[in-house]
């Protein structure tokens, strides 16, 4: 074989292995002392996230992304001190939406609610818990919808009318668990935050306490526990965001009513990623707005909403939203790029007035205020994982 030939040959064989390569998924990566870039080849259209795998954790940490990214080569540069030490997936997914079924209807019965405006997935026992805020209490659920229990109520106790129970509410517009096993409620005309403990019995007042008297919420709304079990509460005729210490102390507090991006205007619910980033469904402005975790601004989402009620992040780290003008619920990235939309229910019908959200690894759920339901959307997901794993210490 002659010189021209082999050269051939070699070049042809290159083209055939790049080829071959292109239509997989790989990884490589280079490290350096403070950068190191991932090369990341992607053989088809779809979100694409960076993850560290923790011993001991349920979830991994996402460090990057996700992403809706075009297929093809990229490379992707990342702190070097993010992955030193550290192994992890690269993922390429897609997640689609499709309504499965619907629970409840008008009504004050077991698995009826009315106007129901707040809802939350409680991971350590596999519950729902919805603010049924049109009858003044909260529903427990098992996730396919069937009924555990009820707290709250509007009314009095052992049948004297001129004593109100302790544990009433009234127009609870959201609940939230964690924190210890505890569940909070948004108990929005008492102009409170209440606590029930693990055994779901009734704690009292949370926020603000009786000493508490420099601090107060008018009519509060959305409220999320995050990953450090700090409560975070909208106060909507306020226009504010605070954040409360597990003990009750105030630690922050932003927003207030303005036209500036750092301002709110109607703000109506909450979530926190793992991370710490802020995300408000400011519903007055059309848009979601992201925080760090000190509360500084970072970014907005506009030009998707016309009247975004909810926001909550789901275990892949996109974005759901639903928005009560336009009757439908959004699946975006956390950049703000539109996935999907889901408008109808299992049966076609349309949805009225979509209030609230909760997801977990299988599904979202939403509650339909307008409709007086909880819609149960299934969550598929189709992925392609690529592992990686970076040495203790570089040489350069």
């Amino acid at each position: 074989m002659t010189k021209t030939m082999l050269l051939i040959f070699c070049l042809i064989s290159s083209l055939a292995t790049a080829q071959h390569s292109a239509d997989k998924m790989w990884v490589k990566l280079e490290t350096a002392s403070q950068t190191a870039n991932f090369y990341i080849n992607i053989p088809e259209n779809g979100c694409v996230s960076l993850s560290t795998i923790s011993q001991g954790k349920k979830s991994n940490d996402i460090i990057w992304g996700p992403r809706l990214m075009n297929k093809g080569l990229f490379k992707l540069p990342i702190p070097a001190s993010a992955i030193i030490g550290k192994k992890g997936i690269v993922e390429l997914f897609t997640v689609e939406l499709t309504a499965a079924k619907e629970t409840g209807s008008r009504g004050n019965g077991e698995r009826q609610f009315n106007s129901p405006m707040g809802i939350d997935y409680d991971r350590t026992r596999n519950e729902l818990l919805v603010a049924d805020t049109g009858n003044d209490r909260i529903i427990r659920l098992t996730q396919d919808g069937r009924y555990l229990g009820k707290h709250g109520g509007f009314g009095v106790s052992f049948g004297d009318k001129s004593e109100e129970r302790e544990d009433s509410l009234d127009t609870p517009y959201d609940v939230a668990t964690g924190g210890f096993s505890n569940f909070y409620v948004s108990d929005q005309n008492n102009k409170r935050i209440c606590v029930f403990d693990s055994y779901r019995t009734y704690k009292g007042k949370f926020y603000p306490t009786d000493a508490q008297r420099r601090n107060s919420l008018n009519r509060p709304k959305g409220i999320k526990v995050d990953y450090e079990n700090n409560i975070w509460i909208v106060d909507g005729r306020s226009d504010k965001i605070i954040k409360i210490a597990p003990n009750g102390d105030k630690l922050l507090e932003l927003g207030g009513f303005g036209r500036g991006k750092q301002q709110l205007r109607s703000p109506n619910q909450i979530d926190v990623g793992p991370s710490g980033e802020i995300f408000v469904a400011d519903t007055g402005k059309s848009r979601i707005v992201v925080f760090d975790r000190f509360g500084s601004f970072l970014r907005e989402i506009t030009n998707i909403f016309k009247q975004p009620t909810a926001v909550a992040i789901d275990p892949d780290g996109l974005l759901v939203v639903c928005d009560a003008s336009k009757k439908d619920i959004s699946l975006i990235t956390p950049l703000g790029v539109l996935l999907s939309n889901l408008s109808t229910d299992s049966t076609g019908s349309k949805l009225k007035t979509p209030a609230d959200l909760a997801c977990n690894n299988d599904y979202v759920f939403c509650v339909d205020s307008g409709n007086h339901r909880l819609l149960h959307i299934k969550r598929k997901k189709l992925t392609t994982i690529v592992s990686w794993q970076c040495a203790d210490s570089v040489i350069e």
